[in-house]
């Protein structure tokens, strides 16, 4: 019998990303094109990538982007690290992209004004134009969604691809990348009903699973990162961890108690890519079924419609629905919070 899942959950936002990636191709295309231009038009440029949770882990897409095809010095972390290190490289010649869905994260807001007092541009990527994060940025982009992973990614995507192309540097991969934005919203909106019969039968045969390591690298750390820490833990109020494929034979490996395995009450959750990344992906989906782990896996080349570089688009959908099966089979509610947004003044704020 199929689970009664609750669409209307602000969690769940599968439904609603064709509608938010729509506004990332249409209203906010230009303000992209322009951040992307003046980013370009420095031969100095840095871009510092920041956000928490679901924000971060779409944070991961750009700085993937960058590293792999451009000259610009790229990176992501917390904005907790950020403040932390107080980066030398953080000056005239740096763009600050903070990415906070409701605009109040303290530490976004305090990495913001940091980079500003030292000269740098920043890039605010919120809900809307009237929250904290978007006064006085260099830059606002207010997806208007509750699309808080898939809407900032397409973001990220579509600010790599700009500067790929003001650059003149992999300009053939940025114009595939813009192309492929281009689509997006259509092929993820037919997405949607073959994912959830996937996702019922993984629900159901996860039934019994008290802890998740999610593993994936290449474009696909990101969601990864996302499944684990934003999503079985946060929605689901289950263990979880994210792992890097590369980094599964270092330490995760000794999890796998050997034959038997299977009667324990953890799992692996593969997020396989089409990428170069795919290799040391498939090392541990083989290893877990010669030693009789748990698996679950989530392979984009089931969803060849989706070029290498969107495979966290292609899985996220899946995935999502997974969790909302998981939840409707347990009963529980996965905007249900305990301590999130009920212990502080504002969100982020805890004792």
């Amino acid at each position: 019998m199929t689970a009664n899942v609750n669409t209307n959950a602000l969690f769940f936002t599968s439904l609603v990303t064709p509608d938010a990636l729509a506004r990332v191709n249409g209203p906010l295309a230009p303000v992209i094109a322009d951040a992307a231009k003046a980013i370009a038009a420095d031969p100095k440029a840095r871009v510092w990538f920041l956000g928490g949770g679901a924000s971060l882990s779409a944070m991961h897409g750009g700085a993937y982007l960058l590293e792999r095809f451009t000259g610009v010095p790229a990176s992501v972390s917390t904005g907790w690290q950020f403040l932390s290190r107080e980066p030398l490289s953080v000056d005239e010649h740096a763009t600050v992209v903070l990415a906070s869905y409701s605009g109040e994260t303290p530490e976004i807001l305090q990495a913001k004004a940091f980079a500003e007092s030292r000269g740098a541009r920043t890039i605010a990527v919120t809900n809307t134009t009237s929250t904290p994060l978007a006064q006085g940025a260099s830059h606002v982009f207010d997806f208007q969604s509750k699309a808080v992973f898939t809407a900032p990614l397409a973001i990220c995507y579509a600010l790599a691809a700009g500067i790929m192309q003001a650059r003149g540097e992999s300009a053939a991969v940025g114009a595939d990348i813009m192309r492929e934005l281009a689509g997006l919203p259509d092929l993820m909106a037919t997405h949607n009903t073959r994912s959830r019969v996937i996702a019922q039968k993984l629900a159901a045969d996860a039934a019994d699973i008290d802890t998740y390591y999610v593993i994936g690298s290449g474009p696909n750390y990101g969601l990864a990162y996302k499944l684990a820490l934003s999503v079985v833990i946060e929605n689901l109020w289950k263990d979880a961890a994210p792992v890097d494929a590369g980094e599964f034979y270092h330490g995760p490996i000794e999890i796998i108690a050997g034959s038997g395995d299977e009667k324990q009450p953890r799992a692996f959750m593969h997020l396989v890519g089409t990428d170069a990344s795919r290799h040391v992906s498939e090392q541990a989906v083989r290893f877990c079924a010669n030693k009789g782990a748990r698996s679950l896996i989530f392979d984009a080349a089931d969803y060849p419609e989706f070029s290498p570089l969107f495979a966290p688009f292609a899985l996220f959908v899946p995935t999502e629905w997974w969790v909302m099966e998981m939840a409707a089979n347990k009963h529980h509610d996965v905007d249900e919070r305990r301590w999130m947004g009920k212990i502080g003044a504002r969100w982020g704020e805890y004792a």
